[in-house]
């Protein structure tokens, strides 16, 4: 099968007129300009002309979706919940927050909201336009349902083949000849939200959520842009999706021909690869998200390899949290992913990789002082106590006694250089530690 039967778009244009036609029609009715979203705020199409616009249809527009900073004020104002809730329009007065007036109309599917209207009006919908906008939301669900259907059984075959990719081998190598994937270099770039990004679920997604969809990204579209739709069970508004959609989107400017799919809570894309700092530059850092991008590969058949450098980056990252930078290339943290290895079989035996430093951490934690971390700081400067008191905001006869502890409960000798290293080895793995 070639790459365009596989991944054959044109099957979205007829759609693609009849949404845009809609869009304008649903403008003319309603006296002013319109905006469709999908369940997850991404841009499905809009009507032409700028007219009596403001900063938000514009932004929505320029970045297919409603940005970051519009989509707070939507749950500050409590938008989402009356979306969810409602089956007709309503008014949003946002004129406070410099947001021109809107009436907003859900659109479902039965009882699922797949998408919603947003029209730029002066003043609370008169009844004509209430059912003007009701009856483009009628007309607009069956397009919407069937365009959804369409994008996820392309999204299937997509995450199947970027499963297939990952894995390397002759599969990989015969799955990539059927795809607009260029032979070589390439290399993987792994996706997973940080722990304190938002919950799954904070926009108007009602449907189940199990914990397991793929979603498959990574082939540019012409005309009106219809946003990602969520693959199995999974909720629009997840962090880890609009992570994934934005690599993408700077993946598909950086080098065009690559993949990318979501794959058992992680995000994964195959790109191909001509300078490895310019892909660095290209991912850049993610809000809300770690990023780790494998070594690269002459060709798919060693795409395992990338893979698991990327998974191994991203696992390291998300342990670290916000102590370093949330993109790493895996050379950059070669280091630190042999440690945190090293720690994970130390604790999967049952073994603290802090050694007799544990027994000072549990003196800390008994009594509320701060010898390890005193420790830490005068190895970190060089065994320079006046500096490294200076650093903690004690007076250096205060640290002194402070080390002096510490080597009274661990034994350590702090002057024996390769108890030294062995320390701060040992402290370096304390970051790693498993939560």
């Amino acid at each position: 099968m070639s790459g365009g039967a596989m991944y054959d778009d044109s099957s979205y244009e007829d759609a693609s007129d009849a949404l845009l036609s809609l869009a304008t029609r649903a403008a003319g009715l309603a006296g002013g300009p319109v905006t469709i979203e999908d369940d997850a705020s991404e841009l499905i199409t809009y009507s032409p002309g700028q007219e009596n616009s403001d900063d938000a249809r514009i932004a929505t527009i320029l970045s297919r979706r409603v940005p970051d900073r519009y989509r707070t004020l939507l749950r500050t104002e409590h938008l989402d919940e009356r979306l969810a809730g409602s089956s007709g329009p309503f008014y949003a007065d946002l004129r406070g927050a410099g947001i021109l007036p809107r009436a907003i109309m859900p659109i479902r599917a039965g009882d699922t909201a797949i998408g919603s209207i947003w029209a730029i009006v002066p003043s609370s919908p008169s009844p004509e336009q209430r059912a003007a906008l009701e009856e483009s939301a009628a007309l607009l669900a069956p397009l919407l349902a069937r365009q959804a259907e369409r994008r996820l059984a392309a999204d299937a075959r997509r995450t199947a083949a970027v499963r297939a990719l990952l894995r390397g081998g002759d599969e990989a190598v015969e799955t990539a000849r059927e795809l607009p994937l260029g032979p070589g270099p390439l290399a993987v770039v792994a996706v997973r939200p940080l722990p304190s990004a938002p919950a799954p679920g904070t926009g108007s997604y009602e449907g189940p959520y199990d914990g397991r969809y793929d979603v498959a990204y990574g082939i540019p579209y012409d005309g009106p842009y219809y946003g990602p739709c969520a693959g199995q069970g999974g909720p629009p508004g997840d962090p880890l999706r609009r992570a994934l959609a934005d690599l993408d989107r700077r993946l598909s400017a950086f080098q065009p021909g690559g993949l990318s799919a979501e794959i058992d809570r992680v995000g994964y894309a195959v790109v191909p690869v001509g300078d490895e700092q310019r892909l660095l530059r290209a991912v850049g850092e993610l809000p809300g998200a770690a990023a780790g991008v494998g070594r690269t590969v002459p060709g798919p058949g060693r795409l395992g390899r990338s893979r698991a450098d990327a998974e191994l980056v991203v696992r390291l990252l998300s342990r670290l949290g916000t102590t370093r930078e949330r993109t790493a290339h895996i050379r950059d943290v070669q280091l630190d992913a042999l440690l945190m290895r090293t720690v994970d079989l130390a604790v999967e035996a049952g073994h603290d990789p802090l050694g007799a430093l544990a027994e000072l951490e549990a003196y800390d934690r008994r009594r509320g002082t701060a010898l390890l971390d005193s420790v830490d700081r005068y190895l970190a400067a060089g065994e320079d106590a006046r500096l490294a008191a200076r650093q903690l905001h004690v007076h250096p006869n205060t640290l002194r006694y402070r080390l002096r502890r510490a080597q009274e409960i661990t034994g350590l000798d702090l002057s024996d250089p390769g108890a030294a290293f062995d320390i701060r080895l040992r402290l370096r793995m304390r970051a790693l530690r498993l939560p």
